[in-house]
């Protein structure tokens, strides 16, 4: 089947579930099907993580993340990290045709063509995954996935045939308009007062033994709190340790551990369109990583408070430091991004409290960067 006949199955047995449609996907799923609740050009590898911060703060809401096979293999951690906090309403929808035709230039082969994505599903944790070869099967399978609690797959096997209106394409929004009439769509239908966020904590996340108790862990993770995050994404990383064991071990806290530093941007960058106030905490090293999904999340007006470690002026203290300083304000800086460095332990409720205010002013990232000595002060 073409991928035009795959998502139309979708759109036509979507029953209103909030959609997160990755790049590749998204000219032909505007054409078929656009509705509101719909985040297009999410950005390849980003769908199914934005799903998952989206999914876990709205449990109301049935959620689909609609990917590629070339974004699903790039972003392979996600399902890792999907199946571990198991939302009960999440669904990802694979467009397969194993190649790599978003680039227009060709038919190279993606790793698809011999790797089963419902058994890498399975494996990770997943309670559905079923692979579809036709219309019929495609909807059979979307009615199975979307009505068992998840989170769940199916992988539509589609042809290389790419279809597109030049006309229609030609007045499609951009990316900001449809993340603001996203937005707006969510801010009209909240969260209903008798339900709550979700998110199954894994138990060994919760398992007691030394921890690194008072200090400036507990200073920083305080003043955290006291900005009003209530949602927290994390890499672990050695300096930030003991601000992220404070987060995990507090039961009033929403975390979620991250397998990648941008995965962990896209989830935080989903509870945030959810209308949650999160912020993701990562070495300075995981900026390298993140350009791309941090781009995105300005470009769709996402206010969003990043905690990474080391900087330029005063972050080395062991050789490989040097990377994270060559990554981390750099790559921030260039983005035009909002960026502070805490100097000191007794202003980090202001930083962090003016930065967490700016990215809401703004509706854009913020960042605030932590170097070792200030993570070595004493309370």
């Amino acid at each position: 089947m073409e991928m035009r006949e795959a998502l139309r199955v979708f759109a036509d047995n979507r029953d209103g579930a909030v959609a997160m449609v990755s790049s590749g996907q998204t000219p032909t799923m505007w054409e078929v099907g656009h509705i509101p609740q719909t985040m297009y050009f999410t950005g390849m590898s980003y769908s199914a993580a934005g799903a998952l911060g989206f999914a876990m703060m709205r449990p109301d809401l049935q959620v689909v993340a609609v990917e590629g096979d070339g974004a699903m293999l790039m972003g392979m951690a996600n399902l890792a990290t999907i199946g571990r906090y198991a939302p009960k309403n999440l669904t990802i929808l694979v467009m397969n045709n194993q190649t790599y035709l978003g680039s227009f230039k060709g038919y190279l082969d993606s790793a698809t063509v011999t790797t089963d994505l419902p058994a890498v599903a399975m494996a990770t944790g997943f309670t559905y995954a079923e692979t579809a070869d036709n219309p019929e099967d495609l909807e059979l399978a979307i009615k199975q996935a979307m009505s068992t609690e998840g989170p769940t797959m199916v992988v539509a096997n589609v042809d290389k045939s790419r279809v597109l209106d030049a006309a229609k394409q030609a007045t499609r929004p951009d990316r900001t308009d449809f993340a603001m009439e996203f937005d707006r769509w969510v801010h009209d239908n909240p969260l209903p007062a008798d339900q709550a966020p979700q998110i199954a904590v894994p138990s060994q996340a919760r398992q007691q033994g030394e921890r690194f108790g008072k200090g400036a862990g507990t200073r920083i993770y305080q003043a955290i709190k006291d900005a009003g995050i209530d949602f927290i994404v994390y890499l672990p990383d050695g300096e930030l340790y003991p601000i992220i064991e404070e987060a995990e071990f507090d039961p009033d806290m929403m975390t979620v551990c991250c397998n990648r530093e941008d995965e962990g941007i896209a989830i935080a960058g989903g509870a945030s369109h959810a209308g949650f106030k999160p912020a993701i905490l990562m070495e300075g090293t995981g900026i390298g990583f993140s350009g791309l999904i941090i781009a995105h999340e300005i470009l769709s007006r996402v206010p969003l408070l990043i905690i990474s470690s080391h900087s330029q002026e005063m972050g080395i203290r062991l050789p490989h430091n040097d990377i994270a300083t060559m990554v981390n304000e750099p790559i921030l800086r260039s983005l035009n991004i909002h960026t502070v460095v805490l100097r000191h332990l007794d202003d980090a409720t202001l930083y962090i409290t003016e930065s967490q205010r700016s990215a809401r002013v703004l509706r854009a990232p913020a960042a605030v960067i932590i170097p070792p000595h200030v993570m070595a002060e004493q309370s």
